[in-house]
């Protein structure tokens, strides 16, 4: 019996000596890691941080009809505006706007969380997973400008020689990146991220650049104080661009939230009146599919 209980209390001991040894491996692997950068508590959602501050930061750039800025007050009206007014009311939290104008650092400021959401025109471009899209709310057709009078890229810009071309830009601009792509024979003038997306059709005022491409939006606001000093390149659009907010990628509960939003301002007809009273000739091209849902409802 003695030897019984000189056995339970070694065996008893051994089990406590190993835990005591388990916990002291596993404290310093913890403060290794914590010294170290290994390994840190999770990282809190941008949908959470939202909730938690009761602010939804929103990045912002100049453009016609999206995002109209009057230069003497500085009060924004357009169409993403009022979509992300609308947001930040349904979700209970107040709007902060943050300006975005610099391109070029989009997906790092997106990163690094100096605002929530791009919520301004932002073209669904391939970005090597850096920015992550909302459902679009328009599609916006992008055309060819060129100097008054030059008729020789009508109905032909699937078949002039591109290298004999020259072709306007901007850094980091939607329609600047997709032309790159896709017709990498042209020459290019690309101006700076700090240019302004009117002054494309500057150089092409000054001859600088035989076309660029911009939206009929864009286009119409320059014409109004440069009359017949430029026009569209007759055929069919260069390109169509969806339409979206901007996010962080891997947000999935912050993008679902959104995504909600935007369809149900679609099936209530909010989308229609923003598009009454922003595109009333109709330059933009409506995101049909969002309306699908009310349509078929309708035809029941």
């Amino acid at each position: 019996m003695e030897w019984y209980m000189r056995a339970s209390i070694n065996k008893g001991f051994q089990f406590l000596l190993i835990a005591l040894f388990g916990a002291l491996i596993a404290f310093a692997a913890a403060h290794y890691s914590n010294s170290n950068g290994a390994s840190r508590p999770a990282q809190e959602s941008v949908y959470a941080r939202v909730i938690r501050t009761g602010v939804l930061r929103c990045g912002y750039f100049s453009e016609a009809p999206f995002t109209i800025i009057d230069p003497n007050t500085g009060k924004k009206s357009g169409i993403a505006v009022e979509i992300a007014e609308k947001i930040a009311d349904e979700l209970g939290v107040k709007l902060e706007w943050v300006s975005a104008e610099n391109f070029g650092e989009l997906t790092e400021d997106l990163r690094n969380g100096r605002y929530d959401a791009i919520c301004a025109s932002t073209y669904n471009l391939p970005r090597g997973g850096r920015i992550d899209y909302t459902v679009p709310y328009a599609y916006v057709p992008v055309f060819a400008y060129t100097q008054a009078g030059r008729s020789e890229f009508d109905n032909k810009l699937d078949q002039i020689d591109w290298s004999q071309v020259t072709i306007g830009g901007r850094d980091g601009e939607g329609a600047t990146t997709t032309a790159q792509k896709r017709t990498p024979q042209a020459k290019f003038v690309v101006l700076p991220q700090t240019a302004s997306i009117p002054d494309m059709l500057e150089m092409v005022v000054t001859k600088k650049a035989d076309m660029t491409f911009v939206t009929p939006a864009v286009y119409s606001d320059f014409a109004k104080t440069n009359p017949n000093a430029l026009q569209k390149i007759a055929g069919r659009p260069f390109h169509v661009f969806n339409v979206s907010f901007g996010l962080k990628p891997d947000e999935a509960g912050f993008k679902n939230i959104l995504d909600l939003q935007m369809r149900n301002m679609a099936s209530d007809g909010y989308l229609d009146e923003l598009f009454r009273k922003y595109d009333p000739t109709g330059l933009l091209f409506r995101p049909a599919a969002l309306y699908r849902v009310a349509d078929d409802a309708k035809a029941r």
